[in-house]
């Protein structure tokens, strides 16, 4: 694949572990720069998404991976708005700060990311309506990149207290996996 389109000192690399299904391609840059980019996305960008990205901030941070970019946006556009009370409440309870607003999807910030982490197939078809379809292999599931498997991860809006809970922690263990596999096995250049 070799040095890529996007910028000299990028290279395209095949993520190689189990999660991946071998069609995510994840970009990496010289050392001390950032060596790829992560957009989970949601459909609010209050919940699912915006926890994924404060637990993968901090595993990474914690493990002593740099150079990843994490963000995360939502499918719709309905301003800029507090993140879900509920879940920043379930996000507490685990020892996290979720902050910020809510930010929608742009072309730009998706293109921006070599990895688009979407929780059902709805968003990744949202997508995929924004994302040119030379981009497409960069959209994936979290259950199939973390967990190897097809599924989608519950809407907590609006629901019990527990069902909260249940989806963020599946959301932690998720992130848990990503970033055990990439200690274990980080992508090669090729």
């Amino acid at each position: 694949m070799g040095v890529s389109d996007e910028g000299p000192e990028r290279k395209r690399v095949g993520c190689r572990g189990a999660g991946c299904g071998g069609n995510i391609m994840v970009l990496f840059y010289s050392i001390g720069r950032v060596m790829f980019s992560i957009a989970f996305v949601c459909t609010g960008n209050a919940c699912r998404s915006p926890f994924a990205e404060c637990v993968m901030r901090r595993m990474l941070e914690e493990s002593g991976m740099s150079g990843v970019n994490v963000c995360s946006m939502g499918t719709l556009d309905w301003g800029k708005n507090p993140r879900d009370a509920d879940m920043r409440q379930v996000a507490e309870e685990m020892g996290y700060a979720l902050t910020g607003t809510t930010t929608s999807m742009t072309r730009e910030a998706l293109f921006a990311a070599d990895l688009v982490i979407v929780f059902e197939a709805r968003q990744r078809d949202a997508v995929t309506r924004v994302l040119d379809y030379s981009h497409w292999d960069r959209i994936v599931l979290f259950d199939r990149v973390a967990f190897g498997r097809d599924g989608e991860v519950e809407d907590p809006c609006g629901q019990r207290a527990d069902v909260y809970r249940a989806v963020a922690a599946h959301i932690e263990e998720g992130c848990r996996s990503l970033v055990r596999e990439w200690q274990e096995r980080p992508p090669k250049i090729e």
